[in-house]
This record gives C-alpha cells, structure tokens and sequence, in this order.
C-alpha cells in the first residue's frame, strides 16, 4: 500500500545506520507509546465482555515491525502472561516490548517494557508499569484505586498528585486489548477514557470504511479508522497537519494490522508481522 501523505524531511539517516540519534529516541519510544494508547479511539461505550466470550487468551503473542520512511527500525511484542494476583485481586497480566534493531543499537539502544494488569472480568485497570531504558531512564508505576477513583503515577519513586479517573477507565496497553472486544462493524464514532497516571481524557476516533489492506505478511479485511488529536501533545503539536490512520482487522480478533503516524519529521508505521 502506497501512503499518500508527503514526508517533511526534518532529520535524514545518512552513512551505513538507518536513524540519526534524534530520530531513534523519539520514533521507536513513539512506537512504544502510540501503538497502545491510539488503540482507545475505538472504544465506545459498551459494557465490558464477559471473560468467556474475550478474544484472546493468556500465552498469545502479537509482533509488529516498526519502520520509519519505510527504513526499518526496530519490533514490538504484545505477550498475555500468566493471570497474576494484584493486592489480593486476580488480574489479567499483559506486556508490550519495543527494541530497536541492531543497526539502530549502534547508536541508540532501546529495550522499552510496559506492563498492564486489569481485573479479571477485564472492565478497567489496576495497575500500569514502565520501564524505559537509556538515557531517558524510567521506571514508572500508576495504581488505579476504584474506591477513590484516582490513578498515582510515579517516577523512580517519586509521586505526583493523584487524578481524578472515571469509571471503565482502561491504561495504554490495556487499551490495545479493550479496542478487540467491540463491535466495531456497527459503530461510526467511538470515544473511551484513557490514562497513564498523568492525565486523563475522553479520546475520540471515527470508522471511516472497511478497505483491503495488504501488507507484508498478508492481506487483510479491515476498518480504517480516523483517531482525534485533540489532546495530545509533544511530536504532535509542534507538527504541521500531523495525523493518525489504523487499520484493524475485520474479523473476531479485531487486531490492529497497521498504524500509520504522521508527524513532522516524516511518518511511521507499525506492521503487523506474525500472531501466535
């Protein structure tokens, strides 16, 4: 498939590595970060799905490709762990790795993790974990608490104040999840609130068509759908015309085949390569 939207040439790889410095911490953490949290444009309002009826199951494991003007950059794996026990509540374990690839290692090495546990009738989150590698070193922890309604984020330690949460508000990564549960096929708008412990906010996408996608590892039956960027910021709001297009699997697993993310320094995709 042809991305028909032109690149601003900000940075540009140049000798035998593919990404300048710059360009690698910001498009795979990018990778990281949009992959997850962009999936809660498709949530609408429903109620949450019954246990038996969830579309994935623990042991599965989904892998992208990440590629930045179509120079690949580096992977990322979506695992379903082993169910764990969280503060005496059992929990479904989920976990997203980004690395870079070797060439990219040579100048900026990446090995990211997140970490997502939600009760078990899958309704909201409980706990959210990142642990981010390099120079910009994290080691974040959110606890969402339903008596209160607020999630705490922290830092290495370090606590911010805790925000206000509604209801059914799910993490990042267990954004991607919750995003395969719906019934997109009859919806046209959608909204759902997310948050990373910073911020929470009402995110809204719209179902622009089902179209035929082929890409590398096959070709799929899928919804292309349109997320707002209403609410965010960094890459994005010193962007011109940036934009966002996923295109998700018109079938019962609803898995995200590609994102496309366009932003100043050019546009990068997430491929689907392999589900086991």
């Amino acid at each position: 498939m042809t991305m028909k939207w032109p690149a601003i040439p900000i940075c540009s790889a140049t000798g035998p590595y593919p990404l300048p410095r710059p360009c690698t911490r910001i498009l795979i953490r990018a990778a990281l970060f949009w992959i997850a949290v962009l999936s809660a444009v498709f949530f609408g309002s429903a109620a949450a799905a019954s246990p038996a009826s969830l579309p994935f199951k623990v042991g599965e494991q989904i892998e992208y490709t990440i590629s930045w003007e179509n120079v690949p950059a580096g992977t990322a794996c979506f695992r379903v762990l082993d169910h764990r026990v969280v503060k005496g509540e059992k929990t479904w374990h989920f976990e997203l790795t980004a690395r870079s690839n070797r060439f990219v290692d040579i100048i900026y090495k990446i090995r990211d993790r997140l970490e997502s546990f939600t009760d078990a009738d899958f309704s909201r989150s409980v706990l959210y974990k990142k642990t981010q590698t390099g120079r910009a070193d994290k080691k974040v922890v959110v606890w969402f608490d339903w008596e209160k309604r607020t999630a705490t984020y922290a830092n290495h330690g370090g606590k911010r104040p805790s925000i206000a949460v509604p209801d059914q508000t799910f993490d990042p990564l267990a954004s991607f999840y919750k995003l395969r549960t719906l019934d997109l096929k009859n919806q046209n708008a959608l909204f759902f609130p997310v948050s990373d412990g910073k911020k929470c906010f009402i995110q809204k996408g719209e179902i622009l068509k089902k179209e035929s996608l082929t890409i590398a590892s096959g070709t799929y039956d899928t919804y292309l759908v349109l997320p707002s960027l209403t609410h965010f910021s960094g890459v994005f709001e010193r962007s011109k015309n940036p934009g966002v297009k996923v295109w998700v699997s018109a079938d019962k697993r609803q898995i995200p085949v590609r994102i496309a993310i366009k932003v100043a320094i050019g546009y990068v995709l997430f491929d689907l390569v392999s589900v086991h």
